[in-house]
């Protein structure tokens, strides 16, 4: 057997789990959406900030050789003026250029110790010399100096003026700018500056690295590059789920501590109840319940002391009605005898009345006791109360009439035995008796109504005064009968026996105005009665 205690806490406790597991998935979901795209983009707009840095970085030092050349157009300067203005451009801005050389027709590069050499043969000097362009940019060249990367600006200077000062070579350390990409501190990633678009190849390693791009303006093929592993980006989200996960386990512990107390205050009182039922299964009618909540199951405990005091008031009405019963009848066999004796003794002296009183007489014990048994069928009950009426009219000949009538195919219908005789009995003492000068009848009358079978006493004798017919008539319709009342035991006993065998549907009800008093049956018809047989 499954205990309610066990039911609330896995109900409870799966019904959490599901809810709980619904709102993992879905803060998920949710942040796969919304919070992965907004570090992505977060990222990217990073980088792309640090590569307008390399950008302007750059554009100043080009804007800084452009400032030379219009310088050297605008003034008309010798190779060695604008050597010397080179030189203090150099000393200005020292870490930013590794040297400024001026270079002349004929390729030469020239520096302010006089020392040359030819740049004829380089691929960024044929560039500018093959285009309209007022500069270019050479791929990244090792320096012989000092090792380091380089790359040159190449600057063309308008109109030209000398033949040996005609462009301006600019070695700039390419450091600067790989330090402005590397410094971005964000996640665990690493920034660094693509240069002639030699875009690294992916390894293992590379494959699980999230990667962000962003061109350098104005140096077509360099790109700033960020790697941060793709780990990284879900970090903040793994982080929310283990502390949501925490949470949850926490909250669900607390709310399994409360459903186990919820269900253990439910489960021990009606435990408790279970066991008092089963002392009264065992015959103790003594117990009581001592639970005092003013919730539903402490409502269940006093309806169930209310159902233990109505059922023992029953059973102790029950035994005192069999006891009463049980002294109204005769029961000795030797009286059967005693009547068939008497009965052969008149029909030998020819005395036919007698011998009708007694047959009637004999035929009312006969069916009156019935074998112990508690149901009769509707046609021995009708011939148990014509015995009884024709006994009563050899007594009361000049007041009584009395006539029966039923409908034929109910005649074999089961209905509790003596029910008809009191009702009987009281039409004649407390209608018909009371009238000596005129003769009275009691009709006896059954048939089907709906799903019941009715049966109705009428009497034509003295009317029931009304205050004793409202007090009959509470006493039968609440079934509690005082000590004091008036109403005899046989009516109460007739409505008491029905409600005990069919229920509180059924019973006897009385009606008495205009000269006419009406006693009425109702019991249901169909079925096996079976069950209100003891």
């Amino acid at each position: 057997m499954h205990s309610i205690q066990r039911k609330i806490t896995l109900y409870a406790g799966g019904c959490f789990l599901l809810l709980f597991l619904a709102l993992l998935v879905a803060i998920h979901i949710e942040m796969e959406r919304t919070v992965v795209p907004l570090n992505e983009s977060l990222t990217q707009q990073i980088v792309n900030a640090r590569s307008e840095q390399i950008s302007y970085w750059f554009q100043q030092r080009i804007g800084e050789v452009e400032m030379l050349a219009t310088l050297a157009s605008d003034h008309h300067l010798t190779r060695e003026e604008l050597l010397r203005e080179s030189r203090k451009l150099e000393q200005r801005r020292g870490h930013d250029y590794e040297s400024i050389r001026i270079v002349d027709l004929q390729g030469n590069s020239w520096t302010p110790d006089s020392n040359s050499f030819s740049i004829l043969n380089r691929d960024y000097y044929k560039e500018l010399i093959s285009s309209n362009a007022p500069c270019v940019v050479s791929n990244v060249i090792v320096s012989r100096a000092n090792k380091a990367e380089i790359v040159v600006i190449l600057y063309r200077v308008e109109p030209l003026v000398h033949e040996d000062a005609a462009y301006i070579a600019a070695a700039v350390p390419i450091g600067k700018m790989k330090d402005i990409a590397q410094d971005i501190l964000v996640y665990d990633g690493r920034g660094s500056l693509i240069v002639n678009s030699e875009f690294p190849e992916l390894d293992d390693s590379r494959a699980n690295m999230a990667i962000f791009t962003a061109s350098i303006t104005g140096v077509p093929g360099w790109k700033l590059i960020f790697q941060v592993p793709k780990s990284q980006l879900t970090q903040g989200m793994t982080k929310t789920q283990r502390s949501a996960l925490m949470v949850g386990t926490v909250v669900g512990i607390f709310f399994l501590i409360l459903v186990l107390l919820l269900g253990s205050s439910i489960a021990k009182p009606i435990q408790a109840l279970r066991q008092l039922m089963r002392q009264v299964e065992d015959g103790d009618w003594s117990v009581r319940s001592n639970d005092k909540r003013r919730d539903e199951i402490g409502e269940l405990a006093r309806s169930f002391n209310q159902m233990l005091i109505k059922l023992y008031q029953s059973q102790q009405e029950k035994k005192e009605m069999e006891l009463q019963m049980i002294h109204e009848q005769i029961k000795p066999h030797f009286l059967y005898n005693t009547l068939d004796t008497i009965q052969w003794m008149a029909a030998s002296h020819d005395a036919n009345d007698v011998v009708d009183i007694v047959e009637s007489l004999s035929t009312y014990f006969r069916l009156g006791l019935s074998s112990g048994s508690q149901f009769v069928t509707l046609e021995q009950e009708f011939q148990h109360v014509e015995s009884y009426l024709n006994i009563q009219c050899v007594r009361y000949d000049d007041i009584l009439d009395y006539e029966l009538s039923y409908d034929k195919h109910l005649e074999q219908h089961q209905i509790i035995r003596f029910i008809l005789q009191p009702l009987v009995e009281n039409a004649i003492y407390h209608g018909i008796k009371p009238l000596t000068n005129q003769k009275s009848k009691i009709s006896i009358r059954a048939y089907k109504q709906g799903d019941q079978l009715i049966v109705t006493v009428l009497n034509n004798g003295v009317d029931i005064p009304k205050s004793r017919l409202a007090s009959l008539q509470k006493t039968l319709r609440d079934g509690k009968k005082d000590r004091n009342e008036e109403i005899g035991f046989g009516l109460y006993s007739v409505n008491h026996r029905i409600k005990l065998a069919y229920g509180e549907l059924y019973g006897l009800q009385i009606s008495s105005g205009q000269g006419v008093t009406c006693m009425t049956i109702n019991v249901p018809l169909g079925g096996d009665n079976s069950c209100g047989k003891s």
